[in-house]
């Protein structure tokens, strides 16, 4: 078994779709950002490992600082596998503040890292639970449309996604809310549900795949929930990608938040798998009383 560090994103993304299009829904996050590399080298970098066996490739992991170490879905993975990544890692200094992936696969490397790194704990993020979407179902239509979000929306929608990454305690959105905002409105993945010319709810594609795409950041502000404009926004973006050609929608939930889990469902989505978030902190310095 040889863990092997990977330069080249196109001969890595074509490695990646050989592993992990099986599982194409459950895998959208690295299938995703693959995809977008390969498009645009310059959008970001990426530390690239995979891991081989008699010379063939059987897992692989990545990861675009600051963002956590993902763990994909793949169909013969094994423990020896994830140990073998956890110990590369630790005895090559890579930086490692967390993971995410398939749950085995994250208590695997857990477990692997607890016997390496006694510096820091792992503290649970997140449950996710990861939804696919092949037709939707009919739902009753909600006053407004839904819009292609543009430059004059872009305050609006930064101010979004800083409450959205409170409520999500996700402090990578809070600290780059401006950023990600101008990048979402200059891609034209940012949308908008609009009533009497109000932005009322937010939804974003988040990645394309090679089927599918991925939708997130859905956020209504407080005085305009309980109204169904999320509901309506997910649909209807969802409606429009599958008529853009897309076979399928992904997108993951809170699996402690059972009202988004029963939305998605209502409309089509079903349940295909579960992501853990970890980050990994120092441990706290036993001082003596």
């Amino acid at each position: 078994m040889k863990v092997i560090k990977q330069e080249d994103v196109h001969a890595f993304g074509s490695l990646a779709q050989n592993l992990l299009t099986n599982s194409e829904a459950e895998n959208n996050l690295p299938l995703g950002i693959l995809q977008r590399m390969q498009e645009d080298p310059s959008a970001m970098t990426a530390n690239l490992l995979h891991i081989e066996e008699e010379g063939i490739p059987v897992y692989l992991t990545m990861r675009t600082p600051p963002h956590l170490w993902i763990l994909p879905s793949v169909e013969r993975m094994k423990q020896q596998h994830i140990q073998s990544l956890a110990a590369y890692l630790f005895e090559h200094n890579y930086d490692v503040p967390g993971v995410l992936g398939e749950e085995q696969a994250v208590m695997w490397f857990l477990e692997a890292w607890k016997g390496l790194d006694q510096t820091k704990e792992a503290n649970l993020h997140m449950r996710q639970g990861i939804y696919r979407l092949e037709k939707l179902l009919p739902i009753a239509h909600q006053e407004g449309k839904l819009v292609v979000a543009e430059d004059h929306h872009i305050p609006r929608i930064a101010e979004w996604l800083g409450r959205f990454g409170e409520e999500t305690n996700e402090s990578i959105i809070r600290g780059q809310a401006k950023e990600l905002a101008q990048d979402m409105v200059q891609t034209k993945r940012a949308h908008l549900w609009v009533v009497g010319g109000e932005p009322v709810s937010m939804v974003n594609r988040a990645r394309k795949t090679p089927n599918g795409s991925t939708i997130n950041a859905v956020y209504t502000p407080d005085q305009h929930k309980r109204k169904g404009y999320a509901s309506q926004a997910v649909w209807s973006l969802t409606k429009k990608l599958l008529d853009e050609g897309c076979k399928f929608c992904a997108l993951y939930t809170d699996l402690d938040n059972p009202t988004s889990n029963s939305i998605y469902k209502k409309i089509g989505y079903k349940w295909v798998g579960n992501s853990l978030v970890y980050h990994f902190e120092p441990k706290a310095s036993k001082e003596s009383t």
